[in-house]
């Protein structure tokens, strides 16, 4: 619970003044530093609270000890900003608290806000001193919220009339404690800010030594807040329940703030990685296709090359093939020239045929020797083109190995995103989830706020008539001062008569001025008005006591002047002798 700045100076100010013109701006100041209050304080949901459904009207012993521990550590926090003493919570606080709840108001049947919110009894004090005499108690506060249960106009608009209320949690008893707390705190300009200042313990109205504090629920939905006076008599300070660490709690807060901010980045992260590893995927799989089509296009100069490698080595086969067929004939010339020699004329002919079939086979083999040549270059370019085409074939398959594996990693990227996708999901829809409750209770706060509106309107018609019965009272002070002043003489009997009275005046001044709350104002200035017709009866007393001395005193002067008279006269007497 923290305090907006000026706060808790703008309440001690105001709470410290004597001088009543300067309340209406000092109450101004308080206003203007509480506004940011409902807005930096927020309840923070407990989902294992959410799954504990309570009945408000019969809490366990448990049950009350836990939020009343909760509801101490708010008002602590708030406290310990003020500078003033805190709280405990004891087994016999906790017992006192349910006893004031059960016997002041659910056994009386006494509903503090009303049917209608025009018809409430506000503070039932009698049953509270009740209970305080049971438990030899002193000193006590009580605030009562009333958050849990909701009033709507009836279908005529006439007035209003209480809703059901719903199935509670621990959960949702403690976001309305924290409603209730911030609400009292932070919106109680129309009771003078004397909620504030019970929490805050501080004022001399409000604040209580030695405070024990126990929470509960009535029957209607009211949560009340008892603070009460321990001392050696009542043992109410006894066994005190440790109170939840803020300072844990909150480490516990920034460390989950922290690994939020951590996630998101995370998060935020993995989506900038996501996007990269897309763009890499979808140019991979771009490469992959390109790479495919290389490869397919190098598989197939392969096919062609080895086809022109094969057909190169059939054409170096009948080369060669021819070339020993021509070497054949270039022999049997040979022979043919060998066998003719003998009859060089006769043969001359023979001869010169052999040598031209001699000339033609030599230049039938060179041909077919540089068909082998050109054939077998054809060979060696065909086996390079193929060295070629396998080294691209083996590069490419290199290329599609590395993009396969990219795309396996890729793939399982996609399926983190999905994952993530899907937490984002849920978190979007928690995030939904908040944000329509969010505009629910924000409907239900301008509801609430119209009707505080209405009831302010009859809160000021309330202290506008109020103001005049003051008027009134004032004038008859200053009367009676007049008379005091008038009396100022008398004996020290009418001396320590008129302290008293001053002293019940000072004390029905305070009550008035301090007014608290609009509720309490009529039992304490009733209060007051007790104390000064006392006072006035004690004065009357003394008037008549005065009023008799003087007699006494005027009979004892007539008695003393006859007496000195005769004493004159027996001197005269005693002379003339």
């Amino acid at each position: 619970m923290t305090l907006p700045a000026g706060y808790a100076d703008a309440i001690k100010a105001y709470s410290d003044s004597q001088n009543p013109d300067e309340w209406a701006t000092l109450k101004n100041k308080i206003q203007q530093a509480a506004n940011p209050g409902m807005e930096i304080n927020t309840y923070k949901h407990n989902e294992n609270d959410a799954k504990i459904q309570v009945d408000y009207k019969n809490l366990t012993s448990e049950q009350r000890k836990e939020l009343s521990l909760f509801a101490a550590d708010l008002i602590n926090q708030i406290r310990k900003q003020f500078g003033t003493q805190e709280t405990i919570v004891t087994p016999k606080s906790l017992e006192w608290s349910a006893a004031v709840v059960e016997q002041a108001y659910d056994d009386a049947n006494w509903d503090a806000f009303g049917e209608h919110m025009t018809d409430g009894k506000s503070h039932n004090i009698d049953g509270n001193e009740k209970v305080n005499s049971e438990y030899n108690v002193g000193s006590d506060q009580e605030n009562i919220g009333g958050s849990l249960q909701f009033w709507n106009w009836n279908d005529e608009n006439t007035e209003l009339v209480k809703l059901p209320i719903e199935q509670q949690t621990m959960d949702s008893l403690k976001e309305t404690i924290y409603d209730d707390i911030c609400r009292m705190m932070f919106a109680d300009g129309g009771h003078g800010w004397g909620h504030s200042r019970t929490f805050a313990n501080y004022g001399v109205l409000n604040a209580i030594s030695n405070p024990t504090f126990g929470i509960n629920f009535d029957k209607f939905g009211y949560d009340h807040y008892n603070f009460v006076e321990a001392d050696s008599n009542n043992k109410l300070a006894d066994n005190p329940y440790a109170l939840p660490s803020t300072s844990e709690l909150t480490s516990q807060l920034n460390q989950a703030k922290s690994d939020l901010e951590k996630s998101k980045a995370s998060l935020a992260q993995t989506n900038n990685d996501l996007s990269e590893k897309q763009i890499v995927l979808t140019n991979a799989t771009s490469t992959q296709t390109s790479a495919k089509k290389v490869l397919n296009t190098a598989q197939t100069d392969l096919a062609n090359k080895q086809t022109v490698l094969n057909n190169a080595k059939k054409a170096v086969a009948n080369a060669q093939n021819k070339l020993a067929n021509d070497k054949q004939v270039q022999q049997q010339a040979q022979s043919n020239l060998q066998a003719v020699t003998a009859d060089l004329a006769t043969k001359q002919k023979n001869v010169e045929k052999a040598k031209q079939a001699v000339q033609v086979a030599e230049n039938n083999q060179k041909t077919a020797q540089e068909a082998v040549t050109v054939a077998t270059n054809n060979v060696n370019q065909a086996k390079q083109a193929v060295q070629s085409a396998q080294d691209n074939l083996n590069q490419a398959q290199n290329d599609l190995n590395k993009l396969n594996q990219q795309l396996a990693e890729l793939q399982q990227a996609l399926e983190l995103l999905a994952q993530a996708k899907q937490q984002l999901a849920a978190a979007q829809s928690n995030l939904q989830t908040a944000n329509d409750n969010l505009v629910a209770k924000k409907n239900e706060l301008n509801k609430a706020t119209a009707d505080l509106a209405d009831l302010q309107i009859q809160l000021a018609t309330n202290k506008e008539n109020l103001t005049k019965a003051l008027a009134n009272l004032v004038q008859a002070q200053s009367n009676l001062r007049q008379v005091n002043k008038d009396l100022a003489s008398s004996k020290e009997k009418l001396v320590s008569k008129q302290n008293s009275l001053a002293s019940a005046k000072a004390v029905l001044a305070e009550a008035q001025a301090k007014l608290i709350e609009l509720q309490q104002a009529p039992q304490t200035l009733a209060k007051a008005k007790e104390t000064l017709d006392q006072a006035n009866k004690d004065l009357e007393v003394a008037k008549e006591n005065v009023e008799k001395a003087q007699q006494a005193y005027d009979e004892a002067k007539n008695n003393n002047d006859v007496a000195q008279k005769d004493l004159e006269d027996a001197k005269n007497s005693l002379a003339q002798v």
